[in-house]
Order: structure tokens, then sequence, then C-alpha cells
């Protein structure tokens, strides 16, 4: 994993010093290789998620929720719909 993100890392210290041509060790520089560093993991973990998710919602239907969440009382039932959404 630690090597993975060395080589993301590199790339985008590649793409934003060398390519765009920032100059690094300058708040401007590295501001932008942070952000687009930070933009590249934030947008791959919300790829997984909405898989996860849509895996999850394909093999879950709302009619199996509604029979597990019928019967308890309001509050327990609050609770669990919270977490399986």
């Amino acid at each position: 994993m630690l090597r993975d993100q060395t080589m993301l890392k590199s790339l985008v210290d590649w793409l934003i010093f060398d390519k765009v041509g920032l100059v690094p060790k300058t708040h401007v520089g590295e501001a932008v290789d942070f952000f687009v560093y930070d933009m590249i993991k934030i947008f791959l973990l919300l790829i997984f998620i909405v898989y996860a998710v849509a895996v999850i919602r394909s093999y879950f239907p709302p009619e199996k929720a509604r029979r597990i969440l019928g019967g308890k009382r309001e509050f327990v039932g609050n609770i669990l719909a919270c977490c399986s959404a």
C-alpha cells in the first residue's frame, strides 16, 4: 500500500512540477500538488464506496429490509435503519 501511495505521489509531483511548471517548495506549488494528490485519492475512494453500496443494495432488496425492521420498536428500528443505510 505504501508503495502505491509513493507511486501516486511521484506521478502527481511529476505532473505538477515538471509538466505544469510550478515550482516545488513554494506555497502555490505545494498547495496545488496537495490538492491534486488528495483529489485523486478521494475520487478513488468514492468510486469504491459507490460500487460497494451498489453491490450491497442489489443483494439486499427494500422488501427484505422492511420485513426485518417491521417488527421492531421505533427506537430500535431507527437505529437499525441508520446502520443499514
